[in-house]
């Protein structure tokens, strides 16, 4: 998206409370439909689905409603698939209580419908219930949707072929519905099968273009690129309101450098939810490399106001003390912040090149080598380490280090890493 783009966007954003005038792709063409043809159940439910995928959820819910309303009873097959639309939709919202409601009346129309169970599976998802969602499964049969909830549950519990032969098992039923492929590529990614993951998610993206979620999971895994921007730009494109796309194409910005677009996104994510700490996060990282650190520490302490817990702040906290030269504050920080999030090198290494910039050099070794022990294939880490160790004259193992950092995983500066090894004695 241009820069012209993207400012009008959050100038959108900026005027409305909520976003009525944006461009959702799939939403004009359903529209019409239900003009056409107001007594098709089916119109009704691409519109509802439609406007839930924009976050238009209120307005998801009224047409839904309207369509169900409409059957009066006489339709009770599409009454179902309706009121399976309108779970979904509180799904979105995250309100287990009313998605249940909805996929209990959508039992109820056919005195006990597969749909109904599966969608109920679908609600246990909601709080990665995962035993609770296939006990309902057993009553949903061998349908497209209750595979998919079947792979999701069998995810949860890490059952990696279990999941995979449900996904699949979802795809041979509907071969082109882009579901089993998006949720398939989220789980291969979280578990480290990241390039499987990237395959699946752009299988879906092809299979269902107008999904934000299938191009914000595309984008949130593809490494800092032009494609991942794409990917979350279209998410954003297609749900203007959708805060976590916003802030992770906030965050590809800042790795890319181009700071002006992550400022932009940045103030999108906090425009949708001041209260979000992911958002606080994010429009404190665009503070700190506009060499702006107490802005930055306001933007984290607003971010732990909202979440006590959160890593991802503790370590913005944490870099803009070191940027302000207060190396013990940040390293409390630092070490706080690893307490909270173990999982996340990123905060040994930002530690380690913080105590090389300040001379605490038997301090940035040791956070050096907790990085590569518990991160061995993570690049950055090795790095740090090598950063750390030419620091302290350690010629030979620091240009070792550099080496297993060219070799590893994640993102690495090859070119300056091997000009930092031909700089060493």
């Amino acid at each position: 998206m241009m820069r012209s783009a993207r400012i009008s966007v959050l100038f959108s954003l900026a005027i409305v409370a909520t976003p009525a005038f944006a461009q959702e792709s799939a939403i004009d063409g359903a529209r019409g439909a239900v003009r056409a043809h107001p007594g098709d159940p089916s119109a009704s439910v691409a519109l509802g689905r439609a406007l839930r995928r924009a976050g238009r959820f209120a307005d998801s819910l009224a047409e839904l409603r309207r369509g169900a309303a409409s059957l009066a009873g006489h339709q009770p097959d599409a009454a179902v698939k309706l009121h399976v639309e309108i779970a979904r939709t509180y799904i979105a919202q995250r309100d287990f209580s009313q998605a249940m409601v909805a996929c209990r009346v959508a039992m109820a129309q056919t005195g006990g419908s597969n749909e109904g169970h599966a969608c109920a599976a679908e609600a246990d998802l909601l709080w990665r219930r995962a035993t609770d969602a296939l006990a309902e499964l057993q009553g949903a049969g061998r349908t497209f949707d209750g595979k998919v909830a079947e792979g999701r549950a069998l995810a949860l519990q890490t059952k990696d072929a279990q999941a995979e032969a449900a996904f699949r098992d979802a795809m041979s039923i509907e071969p082109n519905r882009a579901e089993p492929h998006l949720y398939l590529g989220e789980y291969w990614a979280s578990i480290g099968k990241t390039d499987q993951g990237i395959a699946e998610l752009k299988r879906a993206a092809l299979l269902d273009p107008s999904d934000p979620e299938a191009e914000y999971q595309l984008g949130r895994v593809l490494p800092a690129g032009q494609d991942a921007v794409n990917a979350l730009e279209k998410a954003t494109h297609e749900r203007p309101n959708h805060l976590d796309a916003w802030v992770k194409l906030a965050e590809v910005d800042l790795a890319l450098g181009k700071n002006e677009n992550a400022r932009g996104a940045a103030a999108s994510a906090l425009h949708i939810n001041g209260q979000d700490a992911s958002a606080h996060v994010v429009v404190g990282r665009v503070a700190l490399v506009d060499g702006k650190p107490d802005d930055a520490i306001r933007e984290a302490r607003a971010a732990l106001g909202v979440l006590a817990t959160s890593a991802a702040a503790k370590l913005l906290l944490a870099d803009a003390y070191a940027n302000k030269g207060d190396i013990d504050l940040a390293l409390e920080q630092y070490q706080a912040a690893y307490g909270l999030d173990r999982q996340n090198p990123d905060v040994l290494v930002h530690a380690t090149l913080a105590c090389v910039k300040a001379g605490r050099l038997t301090s940035a070794r040791a956070y050096a080598t907790t990085a590569t022990h518990d991160f061995p294939t993570w690049g950055p880490g090795f790095a740090a380490l090598g950063d750390a160790l030419a620091a302290d004259g350690d010629s030979s193992s620091a240009r070792a280090a550099y080496d297993k950092a060219l070799q590893g995983r994640g993102p690495v500066d090859a070119a300056a890493i091997r000009t930092k090894m031909a700089g060493l004695h």
